[in-house]
């Protein structure tokens, strides 16, 4: 099927057929992302005709383009529903901020983690700051979440995954948390865990909604540049026959076990449905998520925000239930 256009304000384009003045663009590969991480060469055209007598020869490459882009805007996408989520249901209490060099240094007050901290919003100076604070720590509880949108939305789109596990990054500011009894937890120390997404059949992108709190805010790179730039060790590599089978949800009977862990699993494993079932009842009103992907930018963007803010009323009417219990901790473990 060939893409559709739209007009553009000059006319000093060439058609890709014909070699005329071209005044339309191909929509379907317009702003696409290329393999390297930049933008693929406009294809331009004088007339609906020419277009179709060239879509033999540029079909693949548009297709090409079609999947980069969608995997772009469903990696932001997820990023986003992730950072609004933890915002929500944040478990630092946190008494102090500094930002000193390259270290964001969070104090944490004697707060329990169990359930819920308010989130330090005014504290924060900046969004790169605020991506960095939430990021913190929480790249194996992201995966529970991000899956739930990526395999849902790239349905259209044939691509492989592996987990793979970074037990050293590379970073360019990095988050410590100084817990109340001085103790620090470095996330730069500790390992880090993504997804790698193959498209195209052959071109290898480093899937990262938590790379903020090691000073990389882009949730998806091209392998090539995330391995040169942001690894220094790299672990394992698990391919996965889904995005799902990398959950790190609780067993059955985790519920046996004590302390803000055991609770913090039993969150995961809520909110991660509620990510599904939010989706699911989105998509019955609004059409399916893999075809918001084929829209053009400014609607996209719009129906981006709508998905985002329901969402994010599921995940609050669910937080104010739990908040509303009589005994929080117990309702979050028993309904898991």
């Amino acid at each position: 099927m060939v893409s559709s256009t739209e007009e553009a304000d000059e006319t000093i384009n060439i058609c890709a057929r014909c070699r005329e003045a071209a005044t339309k663009i191909c929509d379907g590969c317009r702003q696409a992302p290329d393999a390297e991480g930049g933008h693929v060469e406009s294809v331009w055209y004088c007339s609906v005709k020419c277009q179709e007598a060239d879509w033999t020869y540029h079909k693949s490459d548009c297709k090409k383009a079609q999947a980069r882009k969608s995997l772009y805007r469903v990696a932001e996408t997820a990023q986003l529903a992730f950072f609004r989520l933890v915002e929500r249901i944040f478990d630092l209490d946190v008494v102090g901020l500094e930002s000193k060099e390259e270290t964001l240094y969070v104090r944490e007050g004697p707060k329990d983690r169990s359930i819920f901290n308010a989130f330090p919003s005014e504290q924060l100076n900046s969004d790169q700051d605020k991506q960095a604070a939430m990021a913190w720590m929480n790249c194996g509880s992201s995966e529970d979440y991000v899956q739930v949108l990526v395999e849902t939305m790239l349905q259209d789109v044939p691509f492989k995954v592996s987990e793979v596990r970074i037990p050293k990054v590379k970073y360019l500011r990095r988050v410590v948390v100084i817990e109340p009894d001085g103790h620090e937890s470095d996330s730069s120390k500790s390992e880090h865990v993504i997804f790698k997404i193959t498209i195209n059949e052959d071109e290898d992108y480093a899937l990262d909604v938590t790379g903020a709190q090691f000073g990389f805010y882009d949730p998806v790179t091209p392998w090539g540049s995330y391995r040169q730039t942001r690894i220094e060790t790299l672990g394992k590599i698990r391919p996965l026959k889904h995005l799902q089978d990398s959950h790190r949800l609780p067993s059955a009977g985790f519920s046996k076990q004590n302390g803000w862990d055991a609770t913090r699993k039993a969150l995961n494993r809520q909110f991660a449905k509620t990510f599904g079932t939010a989706s699911k009842a989105w998509q019955a009103k609004n059409g399916s998520l893999s075809a918001m992907l084929k829209l053009r930018e400014q609607t996209f963007r719009k129906r981006q925000g709508e998905l985002l803010d329901f969402i994010d009323e599921r995940v609050g009417a669910r937080k104010k239930q739990l908040q509303e219990a009589k005994d929080p901790e117990k309702e979050a473990l028993r309904a898991s």
